[in-house]
């Protein structure tokens, strides 16, 4: 008997009994499944969290500055510290060449109103450089120049999402800007009590999940303008006031290639709390450092839920043994007779582990199916990106294919170890 009719008589063996062989197919189902669900939410996650530190930069380090309250504040008066300021950003340039770049900017809760309509809005501040270092990119006409930073120019460009909002410009994620977004440059906007011209669109940010939590607002919804403009015409001075106490939001620093950028980070700091008096008023982040804490967190996430499913596979295992073992005893006879007929053990042995074989199979490629399902379905409900790779669904299927032959085997030796003749008196 070739290979094909013992799997077609495994097939009819284990059509005669329907529902038994699902439940027992369940274990390896649910196995399969959660390993590609896990498989393609970590692989998701990492996905995220790398297209947000490419957008971000492998050799960025952001410096952010502290709200100043409570005994922070009292420290400030104390020690007369000025916080987080333009001064820093020129003091970092000019005595840190390990430094490519270090680019400040003003986030500030100014209004923006065009057209009559008063779209949600973020009015950033930026230095001169802010593009390349942002890695942000320009979808219609040009962002701010140096001239015009220097002469505190009035002029202003949009994020895709405010220029949507007020000229319905259609900006891509990885197309040019179209109609709207044309448009836009050219127009006033009112910024507080001060009319911008409109320079420019910046194109639109992919919609990433924040793995990071580097950039905590909608890059999209920001109206970049000159920093000194921004100083000079937006939030006045002097900051006595304590909600504006920092001079600027915070700095955008790239550091030169081979240097290490945790010793960077820690020597930036040190640089510039020794500016500010010894006060605690700011803090550093590290995109790449921070991604490789969260790809040991996804490790650890990982390895918990391979646990999970291979409890779920080994289950699903022993349920094909139990079966199995079951059908032994419900098919002693059957046994005998073929063994009187002249077959042989191996022939015995190989129609069982058919059997085992085929419930992993159909369990597996169901197990497939449910995983895929259940993937997309997260992916639906919670926003996560998923990515399912083949070689999770082949690994998927390899091991419950393996579960089957192994958890099988004992119960297929145990029939091709039956004695014919008792076999053919089993009742």
């Amino acid at each position: 008997m070739n290979l094909w009719e013992q799997l077609s008589t495994g097939a009819h063996g284990l059509a005669d009994h329907p529902f038994r062989t699902f439940l027992t197919m369940l274990g390896i189902v649910f196995g399969v499944a959660a390993v590609i669900a896990m498989v393609s939410i970590g692989a998701g996650a990492e996905r995220e969290a790398l297209e947000e530190l490419k957008r971000f930069g492998a050799n960025s380090i952001r410096v952010t500055a502290r709200p100043v309250e409570g005994e922070r504040l009292k420290e400030v008066v104390k020690k007369l510290a000025r916080g987080l300021s333009v001064a820093d950003a020129a003091f970092l340039r000019a005595n840190c060449p390990f430094l490519e770049a270090v680019v400040a900017e003003k986030v500030t809760a100014e209004k923006v109103y065009a057209f009559g309509r008063k779209p949600l809005a973020t009015v950033v501040g930026v230095d001169g450089g802010f593009l390349s270092v942002s890695r942000l990119e320009v979808a219609a006409g040009r962002f701010l120049t140096a001239s015009e930073s220097a002469e505190a120019a009035q002029v202003a460009v949009l994020g895709a999402g405010v220029a949507s909002e007020v000229f319905g410009a259609g900006v891509g994620a990885a197309g040019n800007g179209a109609g709207g977004a044309e448009d836009a440059c050219g127009q006033v906007i009112q910024v507080g009590r001060h009319r911008y011209r409109v320079v420019g669109v910046m194109r639109e940010q992919t919609k990433g999940r924040g793995k990071l939590a580097i950039k905590s607002r909608d890059h999209d919804r920001d109206v970049y303008v000159p920093l000194p403009a921004a100083q000079r015409l937006i939030f006045p001075w002097p900051l006595e006031d304590k909600d504006e106490y920092h001079e600027v939001s915070g700095l955008w620093i790239a550091v030169r290639e081979g240097y290490d950028l945790p010793a960077v980070r820690d020597t930036v700091m040190r640089l510039l709390k020794r500016r500010h008096r010894e006060v605690d008023d700011l803090e550093a982040l590290v995109p790449l450092e921070i991604l490789q804490q969260s790809q040991k967190t996804q490790q650890l996430f990982n390895l918990v839920m391979a646990l999970i499913a291979g409890i779920s596979l080994l289950v699903g295992g022993i349920g094909i043994m139990n079966i199995m073992l079951a059908s032994v005893n419900e098919r002693t006879r059957e046994i005998g007779v073929r063994r009187a007929m002249g077959a042989a053990r191996r022939d015995i042995v190989v129609q069982f582990l058919a059997e085992s074989s085929l419930i992993s199979l159909i369990g597996g490629a169901l197990g497939i199916l449910v995983g895929i399902g259940l993937s997309l379905g997260i992916a639906a409900y919670t926003g996560w990106t998923t990515v399912i790779p083949a070689s999770a669904v082949l690994v998927a299927f390899t091991v419950s294919l393996t579960v089957g032959i192994v958890f099988g085997l004992f119960p297929a030796i145990q029939a091709a170890k039956l004695d014919p003749v008792i076999a053919l008196r089993y009742e």
